[in-house]
């Protein structure tokens, strides 16, 4: 009985190691889906050309993400359409150094950007341990130690990652209702080549133009200084759907074949934080389609505006 108790424990040890490096995290808020429908076009549209995105993990404390700010900007602008970014400051204490809100006198942070989502997108996906890094698409490059990357390497990343075309093509929609401060996200995903990893979707809602407080490195001093008129960008405000995305199929027996639609629609809201509301003239809709763990690459991705 003793050899067999020791070789029962032996055996759970073993399935223990053998689990995926990152579990897929435990969904506690509620589902804002409004819409899943699913079928098969007879004639299959032709695949779009490959987007990529950027997902900058920044802080009002650091220095030198003001400069990967500055990279962000050029890369989307020499892929126009093509490129996108958002700048996640992650509520996570192992970082707090970089992303808690500035108290300095005469500095004091108006905001705090720090979100729950940005955490668990961490979580998934690789934590730095120190910040600006950012991930691409959010590919493990084959010369990189890590998913995150330093803003140096963005551009040619970036660059790398828009060649070529996708399996699938990414359709949004977006009706906003100002007298309620919410909106509806209508998504379309069509699938142009076969796939089997399983697939993901998320839905973020960003923001532009938050004039807030910034660290930032004088280049000529080295001194830390503030920029109380700071622009932020691309700011995660709230993700529509899980942090960790949405199960495109929800009938584990779905097949994605060539010619395999999904529409879904979402509810969104400005409303996500009470310290300060997402103004809906500056803010937009990013949507990806992504594979599970342990992969997680992102196959395609489409930005929108919330209002015309």
């Amino acid at each position: 009985m003793k050899k067999l108790c020791i070789l029962f424990s032996f055996v759970l040890l073993l399935s223990l190691v053998a689990c995926e490096e990152v579990p897929p995290l435990i969904n506690y808020e509620e589902s804002k889906s409004l819409k899943d429908t699913t079928y098969v076009l007879s004639i299959v549209p032709v695949a779009e050309p490959k987007n990529v995105l950027l997902e900058d993990v920044s802080g009002v404390k650091c220095v030198n993400c003001p400069d990967a700010t500055v990279i962000a900007k050029s890369i989307m602008a020499a892929f126009p359409g093509r490129a996108f970014t958002t700048v996640m400051h992650p509520n996570l204490n192992s970082l707090s150094s970089f992303v808690s809100p500035i108290t300095k006198a005469g500095h004091e942070s108006k905001y705090d950007f720090r979100t729950d989502d940005a955490k668990e997108i961490l979580e998934l996906c690789g934590i730095p341990g120190a910040l600006p890094r950012g991930f691409i698409n959010r590919r493990k490059f084959s010369d990189q130690p890590n998913r995150f990357i330093g803003r140096t390497d963005w551009y040619v990343k970036c660059e790398q990652e828009i060649q070529g075309t996708t399996p699938v093509n990414i359709d949004i929609e977006s009706t906003f209702d100002d007298a309620k401060q919410e909106g509806i996200a209508k998504v379309k995903f069509t699938y142009t080549a076969a796939v089997t990893n399983k697939q993901y979707f998320s839905i973020l809602l960003i923001e532009d133009s938050i004039i807030d407080v910034q660290e930032y490195q004088d280049p000529i001093t080295f001194e830390v200084k503030y920029n109380n008129d700071y622009l932020h960008m691309h700011v995660l405000r709230d993700v529509v759907t899980f942090a960790q995305g949405d199960v495109v199929a929800k009938d584990t027996a779905t097949s994605f074949v060539p010619g395999r639609v999904f529409e879904k629609e979402y509810k969104y809201t400005m409303n996500v934080s009470d310290l300060i509301k997402v103004n809906p003239k500056h803010a937009k809709l990013l949507v990806f389609v992504h594979e599970g763990v342990p992969d997680l690459n992102i196959l395609q991705v489409k930005e929108i505006h919330v209002k015309d």
